[in-house]
């Protein structure tokens, strides 16, 4: 029996662990992303994509902006709109709304009417691997980072 020289048994040897290791890494590709929960919510911006599925108006421009001291403004593509909110791990909950009252069409009105039932009924939060925020309770919002 022919004897095998030790650096083909080494290189054999690595190319076994280097092909295991692959393996057991696994594939996410067409995998659901797992949602996470960030630390922090203050201090960050978001505009609205989704409410309870159906997609914001275009180029209306809602948007979130979280303060650190608990306060909370911006926008929902009709009127501004701020107040307050508490976040403690993964709940969330939102004060009193204040907004402007000025008039828009009908279907920024319609959109404004269901962001602020929305926020009312807000429990919970989460960031989805995607990096978009997860506002859920009752028709869950959905948000992505802002570039501002």
């Amino acid at each position: 029996m022919p004897t095998i020289p030790s650096s083909i048994r080494l290189l054999a040897g690595l190319t076994i662990l280097v092909v295991a290791a692959c393996d057991s890494a696994g594939s996410t590709e067409g995998a659901t992303p797992e949602p996470t929960v960030a630390a922090e919510l203050g201090g960050t911006s978001w505009t609205l994509v989704s409410v309870g599925g159906a997609p914001v108006v275009e180029g209306s421009g809602p948007h979130l902006t979280f303060g650190v001291d608990g306060n909370v403004s911006g926008s929902t593509g009709c009127n501004s709109v701020s107040g307050s909110y508490a976040a403690d791990g993964p709940a969330l909950t939102f004060g009193p709304l204040a907004t402007t009252r000025m008039a828009c069409e009908q279907n920024l009105m319609a959109q404004e009417a269901a962001v602020l039932e929305a926020l009312a009924a807000v429990s919970g939060w989460e960031i989805d691997a995607d990096g978009r925020l997860h506002l859920t309770g009752g028709t869950e919002i959905v948000l992505e980072p802002s570039l501002t």
